[in-house]
């Protein structure tokens, strides 16, 4: 099924399928990780899935960051003022 998935990543045409296809191989290979964990019952793999995935986590937010074109500040449509481009009014607490 990885191999598929990479197959996916290396034709698939937009940066979205690229993504989802890194963040997918990513999930299966850290089930992978978990059932030999689970298999040998050394729980030290776990840490080692958790921090594989969030390496791609990490990884797919550099990837939109990179190769996706725009800025990139917070935009909610209804709510003036949550922008980020004022400056920070000092509280007198």
């Amino acid at each position: 099924m990885i191999l598929l998935v990479l197959l996916r990543a290396i034709i698939g045409p937009t940066v979205i399928d690229r993504l989802i296809s890194i963040n997918a191989i990513t999930s299966k290979v850290s089930v992978i990780i978990l059932l030999m964990a689970f298999a040998r019952g050394e729980y030290g793999f776990i840490d080692v899935a958790f921090v594989f995935m969030l390496c791609g986590f990490v990884g797919g937010l550099w990837i939109l960051k990179v190769l996706t074109p725009g800025d990139w500040q917070l935009k909610i449509p209804g709510l003036e003022g949550f922008e980020g481009d004022r400056e920070e009014v000092p509280s007198h607490d």
